[in-house]
């Protein structure tokens, strides 16, 4: 009886950690980095996580405080990395050139948000401009796409791969304007894009031009496929099960150009570009979408057998007595 109820109870534990390794894998917050234009965004250089039912932005803490996170990644190991945008102000429409500005890459603690360490983004000692980051599943390397708010950008962005102490390496150019990254689970990386000119509305209605969803070679950044999409997402991410989360952090001028923003969050379909309206952010401007990596089930099944042997030997050790 006793070695039979026993067994009964190291089944249960074996059980109840598959059922807990389950739940966790199941489980991904939602980060986003905040900042948008002259300061119209509220909260900028914060980041935060995002509500995937309302599209509502919680604030964690600020790691660059006046300026933008414009990019927001995890590397698989959780450590939380961010670029910034220094300096700038409205974005760049026609007639009117881009303000320069130049990017850090930024640790920061995904708990408090407080910033754990910083480095300039530059190639070869120059320093680059970065509108977008993302990490490619496998290699955990970091890759990030070039902003027109860049002193050389040549009128479409580069590629780049940015080591955590804020070396860049060309990889290609993208032939876009406009363009934000994330990778899917599976290494396809995507990017949405516009070109010029920005002005009131969106695609739908003639305000920006060429909208897009693209997947690119991530080893010289050419364009495989593409699809149309009805907005410009200057916020992108896609979740563990391979769902694309997109926002239009950079904000949509409302009606008659008054210079009211619409910031927003969607999903978007990978093979028709259409987007699912979330949610608003309000007027935390979603610079990018980064999803906190869940640990692999392998992981969890490795420590449930190592607890399951051990209850097992406590209870062998106990028949004995």
């Amino acid at each position: 009886m006793h070695h039979s109820s026993r067994v009964l109870i190291t089944s249960a534990v074996c059980i109840t950690l598959l059922s807990v390794a389950t739940t966790k894998i199941q489980a991904s917050t939602i980060y986003v980095g905040l900042g948008g234009q002259n300061g119209v965004s509220t909260n900028n250089g914060a980041i935060g996580t995002l509500n995937p039912a309302t599209g509502a932005v919680t604030v964690i803490g600020t790691p660059m405080p006046q300026h933008s996170i414009s990019g927001l990644t995890f590397t698989s190991n959780g450590n939380l990395w961010g670029s910034t945008q220094i300096g700038g102000g409205n974005p760049p429409t026609t007639g009117n050139p881009p303000p320069i500005t130049t990017s850090d890459l930024i640790q920061i603690n995904p708990v408090t948000g407080a910033e754990m360490s910083s480095a300039l983004i530059n190639a070869n000692g120059t320093p680059v401009s970065i509108a977008d980051l993302a990490t490619q599943p496998g290699t955990n390397e970091i890759f990030g796409i070039q902003s027109p708010n860049d002193a050389n950008f040549s009128g479409t962005a580069n590629l780049y791969t940015i080591s955590t102490t804020g070396a860049a390496t060309l990889v290609g150019n993208t032939g876009v304007f406009f363009g934000s990254i994330a990778f899917a689970p599976n290494g396809t990386l995507y990017m949405t894009s516009a070109d010029l000119p920005i002005t009131v509305g969106n695609c739908a209605n003639g305000g920006d031009i060429n909208c897009a969803l693209s997947t690119l070679n991530p080893a010289n950044a050419v364009t495989i496929t593409t699809v149309g999409t009805p907005d410009f997402y200057s916020a992108l991410g896609i979740s563990p099960t391979g769902v694309i989360w997109a926002g239009n952090g950079g904000g949509d001028i409302g009606g008659a150009g008054i210079g009211q923003f619409y910031p927003g969050v969607s999903i978007l379909n990978p093979t028709t570009g259409a987007a699912t309206f979330i949610g608003n952010t309000a007027t935390n401007f979603a610079g990018d979408i980064a999803f906190q990596p869940t640990p692999e089930p392998a992981s969890f099944v490795l420590f449930g057998i190592g607890m399951v042997l051990f209850a097992t030997r406590k209870l062998r050790r106990g028949l004995k007595v």
